[in-house]
């Protein structure tokens, strides 16, 4: 089993200070004692991100089953939870009761109760000293009772964590609502909320301070602040430089895996960027020769027809009564060992929908490339593979939505790489990388089509 990262390192540097060391008792090769700081302070980030991915994931799993001690248990000692209007609520004793009767006021779930909260999409940012950090994530939740009632939710998380003792914890979690609506009519067919749209919960359980932010949630337009800048105009990060040969390989280690969640992130704000159709956002995660291909559009190039194929999708900026959410889950990512390129593969589930009408399910697949200019990533070719897009009512087994062709309007730069149908036609989209285990490239035939003459 391979040792985790932050060993290896420690081994690594171990060597280096004996290799330096000789019978006169040598000093250490020149720089080499700031290079070990600067790799611990990396990998402490690293380690990091992938602790407050793992506190998230948990709380989610805890809420689901009613557990909500071990939920409060998440949070540092004044730590907060803020949900939609309800207010904020502080310290672990006040959350856990405010959890608590969200979830029904009994300990754990009764017979037949669903209180499922998928926490998805993170783009986290860790501070550059290790010890605070910062996270967007989406809510997708599933409640109801059994032969009772069902809900759809949906919201979005701008967190807060510390790392408090050596233990990352909660600093403060906010939810923002964007919807919770009945199964049966979806969030298309949902009326505006009332004047007051605190839970129950609130109104006869008081917060410790009133809410952060007055917002109203779908139909009506919200745009939950964004922690962090557009990735295409973020500052470089630092690049990580050794001297000393023997620390070397550990620096490229290091500055992979960091690369790893710089390509997550960038994925993760692509898709929170769609959601509320802020196009100029969307392009400028672009490379200036950058591809997006979406189904069967076609391919546009650069930044500034890029753009323009976006309005083709619909207008710039939220508009009232409209949801695109265009979630980025399962990414499978690998950047090239240069550290200049990289590839994902990615899931994208779509919501969609206009208030009034009957709501939208589509499901489709990313292969993405990316690369490294002047230090930061960017987006240099966006393939969204559709699977199939259907109407809410109807379902997948009586609707199939056809994808949308090139525009006359504004005609792409090159016809789709690729013709296929969606759903109910089958089309496998290509793999960019090798089968895990095996190491062979999956070059799959793909089903026949005898509409495309694919036999």
């Amino acid at each position: 089993m391979a040792r985790p990262l932050k060993s290896s390192l420690r081994l690594a540097c171990a060597a280096a200070l004996l290799a330096g060391a000789g019978a006169a008792h040598a000093a250490p090769p020149p720089k080499t004692d700031a290079h070990i700081a600067q790799l611990t302070v990396e990998v402490d980030r690293l380690e990091g991100a992938r602790a407050v991915r793992k506190l998230q994931r948990a709380f989610g799993y805890y809420v689901d089953r009613g557990l909500w001690d071990e939920a409060a248990d998440l949070f540092a000692d004044d730590g907060s939870v803020e949900i939609g209007m309800d207010g904020v609520y502080v310290g672990k004793a006040r959350i856990k009761a405010y959890l608590q009767r969200l979830g029904g006021g009994q300990m754990g779930l009764v017979y037949g109760q669903l209180n499922e909260h998928l926490q998805l999409q993170p783009e986290v940012d860790v501070a550059p000293d290790g010890l605070s950090a910062k996270g967007r994530w989406r809510d997708m939740a599933m409640l109801g009772h059994w032969q009772k009632d069902a809900a759809w939710g949906d919201g979005i998380d701008e967190n807060t964590y510390v790392r408090d003792g050596g233990v990352w914890k909660i600093k403060a979690l906010h939810l923002y609502v964007n919807f919770v609506v009945p199964f049966e009519k979806g969030w298309a067919r949902q009326p505006p909320a009332a004047a007051d749209w605190r839970t129950d919960v609130a109104k006869v359980f008081p917060p410790d301070k009133p809410p952060t932010e007055s917002y109203r949630p779908f139909p009506e337009v919200q745009v939950p602040p964004f922690h962090y800048v557009n990735p295409g105009k973020k500052a470089p990060e630092k690049p990580i430089v050794v001297t000393d040969p023997s620390l070397a390989a550990y620096a490229k280690r290091v500055e992979l895996l960091r690369d790893q969640d710089e390509v997550e992130n960038l994925q993760a704000a692509y898709g929170y960027y769609v959601d509320k159709s802020l196009w100029s956002d969307v392009a400028e995660l672009f490379s200036a020769k950058g591809t997006f291909e979406y189904g069967q559009m076609g391919v546009y190039a650069g930044k500034a027809h890029i753009h323009r194929a976006l309005l083709l999708l619909g207008k710039e900026g939220p508009e009232p009564g409209k949801l695109n959410n265009y979630m980025q889950l399962q990414g499978v990512i690998h950047v090239a060992p240069d550290g200049k390129t990289a590839k994902a593969r990615f899931r994208g589930m779509v919501q969609w929908g206009r208030a009034g009408q009957n709501g939208q399910w589509g499901e489709g697949t990313y292969e993405d490339e990316y690369v490294k200019e002047a230090g930061v990533w960017r987006i240099s070719k966006l393939h969204f593979y559709v699977t199939g897009m259907t109407d809410y009512d109807s379902g997948w087994t009586k609707s199939a939505i056809p994808m949308q062709g090139q525009s006359a309007v504004d005609p792409p730069d090159a016809p789709p790489t690729e013709v296929y149908r969606s759903f109910p036609g089958v089309y496998i989209p290509p793999f960019d990388y090798p089968h895990p285990v095996t190491g062979k490239p999956l070059d799959i035939p793909e089903p026949a089509d005898t509409v495309l003459g694919r036999q």
